[in-house]
């Protein structure tokens, strides 16, 4: 298995981030997944195709701007991941791996 820690924020320009309440933005968790899933396969070598997403918790929003560390954790066909902020409180942790589609 391979790991990688990678520090990360989210600009506050970043599209999804107006509706996402407007006032107090917050960081989508799919655009968290996103991220996670593009370091996976940029770091891990993490092959495309059908995928599925388990035990996904997310304990803590991240904000604009606000940086965190992503570590994945993991193969080509598999991976783990945990998102904490820099002070090093966990904000989400889970797993994904390829499937086949229904």
């Amino acid at each position: 298995m391979n790991q990688a820690r990678i520090d990360m924020s989210v600009p506050a320009s970043h599209p999804a981030l107006p509706g996402h309440f407007p006032g107090q933005p917050i960081v989508p968790g799919v655009v968290l997944l996103a991220l996670v899933h593009e370091q996976a396969c940029e770091r891990l070598g993490f092959a495309a195709g059908p995928t599925r997403w388990s035990r996904i918790k997310f304990l803590r929003p991240i904000l604009p701007d606000q940086p965190f560390q992503l570590i994945v954790d993991g193969q080509q066909d598999r991976f783990s991941f945990q998102i904490f902020t820099s002070a090093g409180d966990p904000v989400a942790r889970g797993q994904c791996r390829h499937a086949e589609l229904a």
